[in-house]
């Protein structure tokens, strides 16, 4: 009798450390692939529920998740919404725990340049978010005239009818955390 219950302690033993050597597998594999996860995967699970964003400057912005590219994203604030590079985000609150890849492989590919050239093409009135480096932002509005590899060219108007340029500023990607539009 002595010998049966020495060898069911054994087995409970063994079937004990191979279930802790599954949970231990299962919980390896999924860091892996959350470690292989990036912001974009990561917003993308959220849908379209409100988040909270801070940005570089302390920029704080609150609305729904419209669009997702890879290096970017569209924010709707009720009638205005925010083109906000994924780089300028400091912090996200708000999301589930989720996460989902991006399907379509020419969304995939989507710069900060094309969304920037969707508002320019438009002939948008934005304002542009610009980090000047130390305290506020610096706010840059007019429309979005070229836009290069990685820069954005604001043209000021002039007149109340929005024609005749009165200048331009040349605003760097690297510089940009948000873009504003629908003001």
């Amino acid at each position: 009798m002595r010998w049966e219950s020495l060898f069911e302690d054994f087995e409970a033993q063994l079937a004990s450390a191979a279930r802790l050597d599954a949970e231990s597998e299962v919980s390896e594999r999924v860091r892996a692939e959350q470690g292989a996860l990036g912001m974009a995967e990561r917003l993308r699970g959220h849908g379209q529920r409100p988040v909270d964003l801070l940005l570089r400057g302390g920029v704080r912005l609150r609305g729904r998740l419209a669009q997702l590219a890879e290096a970017w994203l569209v924010l709707e604030e009720g009638p205005q919404s925010a083109l906000v590079p994924l780089a300028g985000i400091v912090t996200v609150s708000g999301l589930g725990r989720a996460a989902r890849e991006e399907g379509s492989a020419v969304r995939r590919k989507l710069s900060l340049a094309s969304g920037l050239r969707a508002l320019a093409r438009d002939r948008a009135l934005v304002t542009c978010v610009v980090d000047a480096g130390r305290g506020e932002p610096l706010l840059v509005a007019g429309t979005l005239d070229t836009v290069g590899r990685d820069y954005a060219e604001v043209a000021n108007r002039s007149d109340e009818w929005g024609r005749g340029p009165a200048g331009t500023v040349v605003v760097p990607f690297a510089a940009l955390i948000a873009v504003r539009s629908g003001m």
